[in-house]
């Protein structure tokens, strides 16, 4: 199989590579720099489709957020045997990094493929949070990494939308909630979150005539110095995303949601932004829907 070539001017070098030894590419991105180093269990030809794929998602990143959140991190590729991108962590000390899990037989495919380096990026712009609001930090890299890939262009919008409907019931209070910050469970953490992003954004737009909504809170929030280096109250970044888009959306959310359960008929909410579920191929769009202006700026 014919290779890429080498990525171009962002690509500053290889700064070590031997036997038994960590090789380490530098990739520069603006100001910003990422160090990825490989176990030295990936042979050339992995290495370069990785330099690839890693390029792919720092670009989504930046498309999103307007730039990556660090001036400088760490990518440790970790590797395992068989095919895939395993699954990865972002990890805040002893400076920002992330490791991700990557079988030594992955091919392009499923490089191409691949949600979870473009999550675990995301949670590098979002500033270290206490354990009860885990949920507010993997919702916003679970929700936010779909719309990301969807103004990337690697992931189509019906696709997209397709896993929000799938998915975020299982974010929906079961019997014995206590509200988000309450109720540590994978569902309300990840999909729980996911689906307090979703309505935000649904919200941010509707009162901006569909300008401003999450991805411009988010960007806030780097914009005033938020990062994974440092750990805020909740409370802090909620106030400063909402500043940036004039509103008090998320904070007014979040005192709705964080200590009982609240229910979203989402059936209502998929009727209004014209997603209508199908029964094969995914859900049909709708652009003659109530909210389908706010739909698209979502991810447009």
């Amino acid at each position: 199989m014919k290779r890429r070539p080498l990525l171009g001017a962002c690509l500053l070098g290889l700064v070590a590579a031997a036997r038994g030894q960590a090789a380490t590419q530098v990739l520069q991105f603006g100001t910003s720099r990422i160090e990825l180093r490989f176990d030295d269990g990936f042979d050339s030809g992995l290495i370069e489709d990785a330099l690839v794929w890693v390029h792919r998602a720092a670009n989504t990143v930046v498309r999103y957020l307007g730039r990556l959140p660090l001036a400088r991190f760490e990518i440790m590729l970790q590797a395992l045997d068989g095919a895939g991108v395993k699954g990865g962590t972002a990890y805040p000390e002893p400076e920002p990094h992330l490791r991700i899990r990557l079988g030594r037989e992955t091919r392009r495919a499923q490089f191409a493929d691949d949600w979870i380096l473009v999550h675990e990026m995301l949670h590098l712009g979002v500033p270290q949070l206490a354990r009860p609001h885990r949920w507010l930090h993997e919702g916003i890299a679970t929700y936010a990494e779909g719309a990301a890939r969807v103004l990337a262009g690697t992931n189509p919008a019906a696709r997209w939308w397709d896993e929000l409907v799938r998915g975020l019931p299982q974010g929906q209070p079961q019997a014995g909630d206590r509200g988000l910050d309450h109720t540590p469970s994978w569902g309300r953490t990840y999909w729980g979150g996911a689906l307090f992003c979703l309505l935000a954004d649904v919200q941010m737009r509707q009162a901006s005539s569909a300008r401003l909504g999450l991805r411009e809170a988010l960007q806030g929030l780097l914009a005033a110095g938020a990062s994974y280096a440092e750990a805020w109250p909740v409370e802090r970044v909620l106030a400063v995303a909402d500043a940036a888009v004039g509103q008090t959306t998320l904070t007014r959310l979040y005192t709705r949601m964080k200590d009982q359960p609240a229910a979203v008929d989402l059936d209502a909410l998929w009727r209004e932004l014209g997603v209508h579920k199908a029964t094969a191929g995914g859900p049909r769009l709708d652009d003659g829907a109530p909210l389908a202006v706010v739909r698209r700026a979502i991810a447009s």
